[in-house]
């Protein structure tokens, strides 16, 4: 069994183990690790799902999307090869830490590919 390279952990983020061949996350709400291997990973996004051209439209026409838009989880979205996408919720606050680990695993991923 390999050791972890590096661990991130911080409450309102999944929690991620990165490994030499391969990185496991664990949901908020979850108590298990997936495995994901850096060749399978097509590419890896981090997004505010307000965002979106329809949702802008929602919170547009709505009052209570409009006062609470602002405080909506993020989502991290993982696209597999294979098609399978895995979606995990995180904070809305911004985190340095976070953005860099999920920058590391880009870059492993397109090195990878």
């Amino acid at each position: 069994m390999t050791s972890e390279k590096l661990i991130f952990v911080k409450k309102g983020f999944p929690s991620i183990k990165i490994f030499e061949s391969h990185f496991e996350i664990k949901a908020i709400d979850y108590w298990e690790y997936r495995k994901f291997n850096y060749s399978e990973v097509k590419n890896i996004k981090h997004y505010n799902p307000n965002n979106i051209w329809y949702m802008k439209l929602y919170i547009l026409s709505s009052l209570a999307a409009q006062i609470f838009s602002d405080t909506d989880s993020w989502i991290l979205k993982i696209s597999k090869i294979n098609g399978g996408n895995w979606k995990y919720r995180t904070s809305y606050s911004n985190s340095f830490d976070f953005n860099e680990i999920i920058n590391l695993i880009s870059k492993k991923c397109q090195t990878t590919s």
